[in-house]
């Protein structure tokens, strides 16, 4: 099938706000206001080293069928970005030449998926932002418009929380329960269901070549647990949380006074109905209530976020 030709754009002011993620790209088509016409999603865009080409066909994929929703074509007259893997200049200018050189849009701004994610929470005013997808970070603006961060290290040095996290954990728990060290569960069945594997010597030879991002893929096998009555992926999941609010708490110390601390999620192990969220919102109102989250959810809408950040380019 011959892709569609991309055409100028007949509406001078379609915006496009686009989130570029590990396992998730997400584009959403908006007017000069920013708000919402239509939205697309499709795999992960985030910038790897010389891997700006690559980012950019995913985007102009997910650009293209959210466009056809929104019925107009493609360039859009400006892209507001946030990447993961974009938090420094060299990435950010890479990757907005590429989305440009695809026919994405006539104007491409590129920033950190952070600034969108709080933009979108936040608006310009204060508050703690906690991520939990394959990796796991927490970020904070201050009153003073300050930014903090806590955690995001790689699965080497930290990560606590994430989806690598609980799937190592998993994998360990279904090990040691396997030799009897530690309680059984269903665990090990599972995962072995999980990734097609028969016996646990598979699940080994498994491990020895698996990638971080797998060893990410299993924990909604554990959030699922979890959610089935499992108690030790239950456990998982608390101490999941835990180190979540560890994060938080660090980053408290940047907020004077005792008011309370507006606080939104984002990553897919924290959308609504997840047993990490639960977790997370009971351990905050236990040990941090000025960082409580609300009881119907706080998931950040990245897309809608940056174009926010569009509209307010546009405007400038």
């Amino acid at each position: 099938m011959t892709e569609p030709p991309i055409r100028p754009s007949a509406h001078p002011a379609v915006l496009l706000g686009i989130d570029c993620g590990g396992s998730h790209t997400a584009v959403a088509v908006g007017d000069r206001h920013g708000r919402v016409l239509a939205r697309a999603d499709g795999p992960g865009s985030a910038m790897r080293p010389g891997g700006a080409e690559r980012s950019a066909a995913v985007v102009l994929d997910v650009a293209r069928r959210a466009a056809t929703q929104a019925k107009v074509t493609l360039p859009a007259s400006l892209a507001l970005v946030g990447a993961a893997g974009a938090g420094r200049p060299p990435e950010q200018e890479a990757l907005a030449a590429a989305i440009a050189a695809a026919g994405v849009a006539a104007r491409v701004d590129v920033r950190g998926d952070t600034e969108i994610a709080l933009a979108a929470a936040f608006g310009d005013g204060p508050g703690i932002l906690v991520n939990a997808g394959t990796g796991s970070i927490a970020h904070a603006r201050g009153a003073d418009g300050r930014l903090h961060r806590a955690g995001g290290h790689g699965w080497q040095l930290g990560d606590e929380g994430s989806g690598y996290w609980l799937g190592r954990r998993a994998l360990a728990a279904a090990a040691r329960a396997h030799d009897g060290l530690e309680e059984s569960s269903t665990l090990l069945e599972r995962l072995l269901v999980a990734l097609g594997l028969q016996t646990f010597d598979d699940l080994i030879r498994w491990t020895t070549t698996a990638t971080p991002a797998q060893v990410a893929s299993l924990a909604p096998h554990v959030l699922n647990a979890a959610r089935e009555g499992e108690t030790v992926a239950q456990q998982i999941v608390e101490e999941a949380a835990a180190e979540l609010s560890q994060l938080v708490r660090v980053l408290l110390r940047h907020f004077s006074g005792t008011d309370q601390i507006k606080m939104a999620t984002a990553g897919g192990l924290l959308r609504p109905g997840s047993p990490l969220l639960i977790a997370l919102r009971a351990n905050l109102a236990t040990d941090l209530p000025r960082a409580r989250l609300s009881e119907g959810g706080a998931q950040v809408d990245s897309p809608a976020g940056a174009l926010r950040l569009a509209a307010q380019l546009l405007a400038h």
